[in-house]
């Protein structure tokens, strides 16, 4: 005999209202902060390269170490964007309102400026800075950290290609950025970031210096020449059409509705009842209940029910209803009967 249980499935309400974000001031003082650890760790690495007691691979290095350090610290407050062309990249692709992006462009710009500021500072107080072998002083330090093309190239590439190289390095990085957002893992976010900056300068400083960052190549040419001043324009137009070309590409065929707020909300939502469903399905209980429906475990209790006679081979059952029924007398009573005669 079968018992048909009717459960009725509640759906869990969906709460779609806007996740609450800190507070503007507080999310642009961790773009300055981070900003800040970026450039000067990546600056600071990258002087000792331009006198040749550094290479290239170190200042990537050091690059792409420090902006794990400010997306793991700061990442959480702001988004961790430190660069204006992520910052676009992450507005086309609905990431951040557009107002604020700009003010997040504002704050990454102050604090790379921040940060080469105070590395100018103290290289000034050191003599070697000073003196005739540096090949002009702490201007043509600067300017040789300075991103640029032509004759300020280190390869002397070309203007077509500069911007070539600084398009395609940029939109790499901001589709990576883009892609570790909608990770569950989000612990390894920082990581592949970090180490995706650190590969592609690798890559373009031979080029260009390595740019894919506007506000780290205007915070240089503060304190280089002329020249560098110059050649600023083409590393932030590059660097954000990039940007955009991800942007637009994550838009229109990854999420086509934009990656809001909202958006990542419901996300997150699916993603701990699919995590739920699992652990259930996997549970001790569950799996006991569908043992005890099992064909073996039916089998186990027909056994069981067959070994319930007695020892003459009489069911009990059956006899105590034919007692009732007046049908017969019980098998016992018959023998009892027989011994006393």
């Amino acid at each position: 005999m079968s018992t048909i249980t009717n459960e009725e499935t509640v759906e869990p309400e969906i709460d779609t209202e806007e996740p609450k974000q800190p507070a503007i001031w507080a999310r642009l003082g961790a773009e300055v902060i981070g900003t800040f650890i970026l450039v000067f760790a990546g600056l600071g690495a990258a002087v000792w390269g331009a006198l040749q007691v550094g290479t290239p691979i170190s200042a990537a290095l050091a690059f792409g170490l420090a902006l794990v350090v400010a997306a793991i610290a700061f990442g959480p407050v702001s988004g961790g964007h430190f660069n204006p062309a992520v910052t676009l990249g992450a507005a086309i692709a609905g990431g951040i309102k557009w107002l604020h992006a700009l003010y997040y462009v504002i704050a990454q710009v102050i604090g790379a400026f921040l940060a080469a500021l105070i590395l100018y500072v103290v290289l000034n107080t050191l003599p070697a800075f000073k003196s005739s072998s540096t090949g002009g002083g702490l201007a043509q330090v600067f300017t040789s950290l300075a991103n640029g093309f032509d004759d300020n190239s280190p390869v002397k590439l070309p203007l077509i290609g500069a911007a070539l190289i600084e398009i395609i390095a940029t939109a790499v990085f901001v589709s990576v950025i883009l892609a570790v957002g909608r990770l569950r893992n989000k612990a390894a976010g920082p990581f592949a970031i970090g180490l995706s900056l650190a590969v592609l300068l690798t890559v373009v400083a031979p080029f260009t210096g390595g740019s894919l960052n506007p506000a780290r190549s205007t915070a240089v040419v503060f304190f280089g020449q002329s020249e560098a001043i110059g050649q600023l324009w083409i590393f932030w137009v590059a660097p954000l059409a990039g940007a955009a070309l991800a942007g637009l590409i994550y838009r229109g065929f990854i999420v086509p509705n934009g990656d809001s707020p909202k958006a990542a909300a419901l996300a997150a939502l699916q993603d701990a009842e699919d995590a739920e469903t699992s652990s259930v399905a996997t549970s001790p209980v569950a799996t006991a209940v569908e043992q005890a429906n099992s064909p073996a475990s039916e089998a186990v209790a027909a056994e069981a029910s067959t070994q319930s006679l007695d020892a003459q081979g009489v069911d009990p059952e059956a006899e105590a209803r034919d007692f009732f029924d007046g049908a017969a007398k019980p098998k016992s009573e018959e023998s009892e009967a027989s011994k006393e005669n």
